[in-house]
C-alpha cells in the first residue's frame, strides 16, 4: 500500500528501491524493502506461504501464478510471428524459439567483434547490449564454459595429461554448452572429477570401483555416471563393469546377512561370476545379466535366512522344507533352484529338487489387431519416432524389447542399394515403409540435453552417457501409446514360424534353434499329425 492506493509487488519494489533500502528483517541482506522492512524475495515467500494458485494449486505469491497466468501474444521482433513472448529485449519482444536460438547460437557483434547474444539494434544491425548502451544480460554459454574449464583444469598439479586433455576437449567441443555447464556446476559426479583434477591423480576403474563400494546406492550411481562420462569421451579404456557391480551388490547383501558370508561369497565367486563374465560381452546382456545375478543372490540369502529361523543348517534342509518355502511365497522363490543345484553338487546340502519356475503360455493377440497396430507404427506420424521404430520391429520380427533397446546404430545399413536390418548374423531386407522409417530414425538429430553432448552407438540411447535405454523404459513408452509388447511378440513369432523353417529363422532373429522349434510347434504347422489322422481314418483296402 502506497499513498494513492494499492500497487503490485513489482511496482512496490521499484518505489522501495528509490526510497527504502536497508537490512531485510528476514534474511538480513541490504536490499530494497518494499513492505514491512522486508525485501521483495522474502516478501514473496511470506505471501506464498498462505496463498496458492487456483489453476495448478502450487504455492505462489500471486493468483494465478507466473506459470499459469495467461500472457497475450505479441509480434516477435526477429521472426515477426505472433506468439507468446519469451523475453523482452531492447530490440523488442522475442518469441520462445527465437530466444532459445539466440542464446544457444550467439552471433558476432559487428561493433566489438565478440561472440555475444545480440539483444539490441544499432543502425539497423543487431548488436550486443553493451554496444547499444544496455547491460549485458547474457553471457555466451560457450565462452562461459571455456572460462569454467580454465578454472577447473588450469593451475592444477601435474596429473594424467592425456586423460584430462581428452575430457577438457570433449567438454569444450560439446554441441550444447549450456548442459555441460549445468553438469559442471550442479552434478555430484562433476565434483568427483574436480576433486581428482585438484589432486592431480588419474581416475582408473579400480579407483571408481573402490569409491562406488564405499558409497550407498545413490552414491554408487553417481560414481557410475562419472565412469560413463569418462568412457563416452574415451578418457577411460573399455572395462567389464558387470563383475564389479555383482560384487558390490553382494557386499550390500552380506552387510545385512553377515552370518551367510562364507557360503554366499563362495557361490557368487565360483558359480555366478564365471557365467556373468562369459555373457557380459553381449551388448544386450548387461542389465539382464546384472538383474539375473542380483535376483539369485537375494533369493539365496532369503532362503538361508528362512532356514536359519527354522533352526536348520544348509546341510540339514530336507525336501519338505524346500517345498514348504516355495509354496509360501512369491514365484520368484523358484530362482533358488540355481543356488540349491550348486550347493548339492558341492556337497553343502543334500539332493534338493526345485522345479523350473512356472511360466504361463504366451497369449498372442488376434491378427486384425496385430496388423492394425503395425500399420499405425509405419504410417502414423503423430507417434514419437522411437515408439514407431520400436513398435515396427517388435510387431514385424517378434524381437524381445530388451534386444530392441540394445540395437546399435549400425544395425540399419544399406547394402547393394537395399536397406537391411541386422538382428543377429543374417541381414534382413526391409520393405520400403519400414526401411524409410528406420533410416530416418537412425539419422535423426540427437535428442536435446546432456545425452546430445557425447557420442552414442545405440539406436535408442539413454540419458546416461554410453548407455542405451532399458527394456523396462521402452516397454513403458510403448504402453503409454497403446502398443502392447508381450502379445504382439507372440503373434509375430507364430506368424514367422508358420512361414519359415527353424533353421532359417533362428540365425535371422538371433534365437536359439530349440526356441524357434517350440514356436514352430506352437504355430501348429507340422502336417505329420494330420497325415497320420487321415491314414487312420482311411478304410482298409479290400
Amino acid at each position: 500500500m502506497v499513498p494513492g492506493g494499492r500497487v503490485c509487488l513489482g511496482c512496490e519494489g521499484t518505489l522501495a528501491q528509490r526510497s527504502n533500502v536497508g537490512p531485510c528483517t528476514v534474511c538480513g541482506e541490504t536490499r530494497p524493502r518494499p513492505s514491512r522492512r522486508t525485501c521483495a524475495h522474502c516478501r514473496r515467500l511470506q505471501v506464498a506461504a498462505f496463498r496458492s494458485c487456483s489453476a495448478c494449486g502450487k504455492s505462489a505469491p500471486m493468483d494465478p501464478c507466473g506459470t499459469c497466468r495467461p500472457r497475450p501474444p505479441a509480434s516477435c521482433a526477429l521472426c515477426a510471428t505472433n506468439a507468446l513472448v519469451g523475453a523482452r529485449w531492447p530490440l523488442g519482444p522475442v518469441c520462445k524459439p527465437c530466444y532459445r536460438d539466440a542464446r544457444t547460437h550467439p552471433g558476432t557483434c559487428p561493433v566489438c567483434e565478440k561472440p555475444r547474444v545480440l539483444i539490441a539494434r544499432q543502425d539497423g544491425a543487431r548488436v550486443c547490449g553493451p554496444c547499444a548502451g544496455h547491460p549485458d544480460l547474457y553471457a555466451c554459454p560457450r565462452c562461459t564454459l571455456h572460462d569454467h574449464l580454465a578454472d577447473l583444469f588450469d593451475g592444477r598439479p601435474a596429473g594424467p595429461e592425456d586423460q584430462y586433455r581428452r575430457m577438457r576437449a570433449a567438454l569444450a567441443g560439446c554441441d550444447r554448452p549450456i548442459t555441460a555447464l549445468n553438469w559442471l556446476r550442479n552434478s555430484r559426479s562433476a565434483e568427483l572429477l574436480a576433486d581428482a583434477v585438484a589432486a592431480g591423480r588419474a581416475l582408473t576403474h579400480e579407483d571408481l570401483d573402490t569409491m562406488a563400494a564405499a558409497e550407498n546406492r545413490d552414491g554408487a550411481r553417481v560414481v557410475d555416471y562419472l565412469r560413463g562420462v569418462l568412457l563416452a569421451h574415451q578418457a577411460l579404456p573399455e572395462h567389464d563393469e558387470l563383475p564389479a557391480r555383482v560384487e558390490r551388490h553382494l557386499a550390500r547383501v552380506l552387510a545385512r546377512h553377515p552370518e551367510h558370508t562364507l557360503v554366499l561369497r563362495t557361490y557368487v565367486r565360483w558359480s555366478l561370476l564365471p557365467r556373468a563374465r562369459r555373457r557380459s560381452g553381449r551388448a544386450h546382456a548387461f542389465t539382464n545379466r546384472l538383474r539375473w545375478a542380483q535376483t539369485r543372490i537375494n533369493t539365496a540369502a532369503d532362503f538361508l535366512t528362512a532356514m536359519q529361523h527354522a533352526g536348520l543348517e544348509l546341510a540339514e534342509v530336507t525336501q519338505h522344507e524346500v517345498d514348504q518355502w516355495l509354496t509360501s511365497g512369491r514365484s520368484t522363490r523358484y530362482e533358488v533352484r540355481d543356488f540349491l543345484l550348486w550347493a548339492g553338487h558341492r556337497g553343502h546340502s543334500g539332493d534338493l529338487a526345485v522345479p523350473v519356475r512356472p511360466r504361463p503360455d504366451p497369449v498372442a493377440m488376434d491378427d486384425d489387431s496385430h496388423w492394425e497396430i503395425l500399420h499405425q507404427c509405419l504410417t502414423d506420424t503423430e507417434l514419437p519416432s522411437d515408439v514407431r521404430a520400436a513398435g515396427a520391429v517388435l510387431y514385424l520380427f517378434g524381437q524381445e524389447v530388451t534386444r530392441i533397446a540394445a540395437l546399435p546404430t549400425n544395425a540399419v545399413e544399406v547394402r547393394n542399394d537395399e536397406t537391411v536390418l541386422v538382428l543377429d548374423r543374417v541381414p534382413i531386407r526391409l520393405p520400403d515403409p519400414l526401411a524409410r522409417l528406420l533410416t530416418d530414425f537412425a539419422s535423426r538429430p540427437r535428442p536435446p540435453g546432456w545425452a546430445a553432448n557425447h557420442p552414442s552407438r545405440w539406436l535408442f540411447p539413454s540419458s546416461e552417457p554410453g548407455r542405451h535405454i532399458t527394456g523396462g523404459a521402452l516397454v513403458r513408452r510403448l504402453t503409454a501409446h497403446g502398443i502392447p509388447s508381450r502379445p504382439a511378440r507372440a503373434a509375430a513369432l507364430v506368424q514367422l514360424a508358420q512361414d519359415m523353417p527353424p533353421a532359417v529363422l533362428a540365425p535371422m532373429l538371433g534365437l536359439h534353434l530349440n526356441t524357434v522349434t517350440r514356436w514352430r510347434a506352437r504355430a501348429a504347422t507340422d502336417w505329420t499329425a494330420y497325415l497320420q489322422a487321415r491314414a487312420a481314418d482311411r478304410p482298409a483296402s479290400t
